[in-house]
């Protein structure tokens, strides 16, 4: 299990844990800001095809990775292997905690609409433990929106199925099957919830005396659900859509502008011979879905439809960092301290008002301010 640092924990190891413990060149062992990252492969992909209440599919694009707030480059001395290591070391964002900000690594989406109206985004959502949490997060204070209530979901439970009224066919005798006590057998369809009744579902696993215990988590029972994430958006405010810990399947999205025409897009075609993935996409990867350019922040694919600009990023487990020993090589950004609610550290572990200067961490960010 990857070792998660608070930013007081992560300001002090930066400084280094031991002034004595320094290498052949004066590098202390700590944790440092990632010069470089090499990638383990990343691929984006059709995956995990379900079926909507009709038993028509439904298409999503997998990435690979988690989405996270941070990666940073552990520096340490093995006494094992009598050799300095790196390491690559994880900060993920506490929502619950009252922390703000979003991904910078990893798999996640931002939907930027030019002009406000309703989106919904189709999304295939992995099962597992607390750790199966999705997050729909506005970019311009890095705080969630609130399920259920900020919006919506409607869809498929994995395991919930109804009859239909077509008979299945038994291949031996050309008639309807029947089980074993001789009744007759339908073709299954997935169960379809609406907004109410998924959250009702939801409501039944999770709320105890009026407390929600997973407020964030639209996996339950240990199933995966897929459906619609549904909710009004701003004109040119961001949304970031993401899980932590898990990959986050995106089908595409409508987007229904005030006073406007409705635009689709669709991540993944079925073209009559195979899925393949739309243009946007299909332009990233090779013949086997491999991402074709990888920056530092991951494989990242950007479009433009009439109506919004989408940012999708994906990214696997890095296969080797490079750390950043150099502070001066820090790039300075002017932070705006209005559009989030975290505190902020000096390198001491100190927190500092927003008219302190210099070098700070925030979010698990460490970044100069001017």
């Amino acid at each position: 299990m990857k070792k998660i640092f608070t930013l007081v924990a992560l300001a002090a190891l930066a400084i280094g844990v031991n002034a004595q413990e320094k290498d052949d060149q004066g590098h202390e062992a700590g944790v440092y800001p990632v010069k470089s990252v090499t990638w383990k492969e990343i691929t984006w992909k059709n995956g995990n095809n379900k079926k909507d209440k009709d038993n028509n599919d439904l298409l999503y694009l997998m990435g690979t990775g988690n989405g996270y707030a941070t990666l940073l480059a552990k520096y340490s001395y093995s006494d094992d292997k009598s050799e300095w290591q790196v390491s690559p070391e994880y900060t993920y964002i506490n929502y619950e905690k009252g922390e703000s900000g979003t991904p910078a690594y990893g798999l996640y989406y931002r939907f930027t609409p030019k002009v406000a109206g309703k989106l919904k985004i189709s999304v295939w959502v992995n099962k597992g433990g607390d750790n199966r949490k999705t997050f729909v997060v506005k970019g311009s204070d890095g705080k969630p929106l609130t399920p259920f209530v900020d919006y919506v979901f409607d869809g498929y439970i994995n395991g919930k199925n109804v009859n239909t009224n077509q008979p299945k066919i038994d291949e031996a005798t050309g008639q309807q099957a029947v089980d074993n006590d001789g009744n007759p057998v339908w073709i299954q369809a997935p169960q379809y919830f609406s907004a109410e009744e998924f959250k009702a579902q939801h409501d039944a696993a999770y709320v105890v005396e009026g407390v929600d215990a997973q407020p964030y988590k639209l996996s339950f029972n240990g199933q995966a659900v897929w459906g619609f994430i549904n909710f009004d958006v701003a004109a040119g405010e961001s949304y970031v859509v993401y899980q932590q810990s898990s990959q986050l399947g995106f089908g595409g999205y409508d987007f229904a502008p005030e006073g406007g025409a409705t635009e689709s897009y669709i991540s993944c075609l079925d073209m009559g011979e195979g899925i393949v993935l739309n243009t946007e996409f299909a332009n990233a990867v090779d013949e086997l879905g491999v991402a074709k350019v990888i920056t530092n922040e991951g494989s990242v694919v950007t479009f433009s439809t009439a109506n919004m600009d989408v940012k999708a990023v994906g990214g696997a487990e890095p296969a080797s960092v490079e750390p950043d020993f150099d502070n001066t090589g820090i790039s300075a950004i002017k932070a705006d301290f209005s559009n989030t609610a975290a505190p902020v550290y000096n390198l001491a572990g100190q927190q500092v008002n927003s008219g302190f200067k210099g070098l700070v961490i925030q979010n698990g960010k460490k970044f100069v301010v001017k």
